[in-house]
């Protein structure tokens, strides 16, 4: 599950990624963004060799520049470079 929260994380609007087992339980959740920035997450999928992506957009303050926002992660949801 991705999308975005603005009570929890670094402040502002992050990008928020849950992890749910098939009964609905949640694993692991993670958010992504800063303090600087609003981001906000739009879809996630799970590629062939494993981890996720999460696709959004961002927004950075206090210049108003928009940007799209991609994000790997690890299986466990910690982000890639």
């Amino acid at each position: 599950i991705c999308g975005v929260t603005s009570s929890y994380g670094a402040g502002g609007r992050d990008v928020w990624l849950i992890k749910v087992d098939r009964d609905g339980n949640k694993l692991w959740d993670r958010t992504f963004g800063n303090s600087n920035t609003e981001e906000e997450g739009y879809s996630v999928i799970e590629p062939a060799e494993g981890g996720y992506m999460v696709a959004g957009y961002g927004q950075k303050y206090p210049s108003g520049s928009p940007y799209v926002l991609l994000i790997r992660t690890d299986f466990d949801g910690n982000a890639e470079e």
